[in-house]
């Protein structure tokens, strides 16, 4: 191991060096927080329209998964899903 320095001005920068690795380590985000490799989730916060798709229905729809329609609209033929889905992209793009 190398021997330290008595110099003033090495001495300084060492100090430097020492309170600007504090205040990087200070500034960047603590890992843990948010997804597993540490960057926080672009989808928190995130508000879906979880509405049914199907003009004129109030129900809750089951989400992105199921095409975000209710269950009873789901139980229509995939043609008419499809013109549905069609339907509504066009007038909410």
């Amino acid at each position: 191991m190398a021997r330290r320095s008595s110099h003033p001005f090495d001495v300084l920068a060492e100090r430097f060096a020492r309170v600007f690795a504090d205040r990087v380590i200070a500034a960047l985000p603590a890992p843990g927080r948010g997804s597993r490799d540490g960057a926080p989730s672009k989808l928190r916060g995130l508000k879906r329209d979880m509405r049914c798709r199907f003009p004129g229905c109030k129900n809750r729809s089951k989400g992105p998964r199921f095409r975000f329609l209710c269950e009873q609209h789901l139980k229509l033929p995939k043609k008419e899903q499809d013109a549905v889905l069609a339907k509504w992209s066009e007038k909410n793009a």
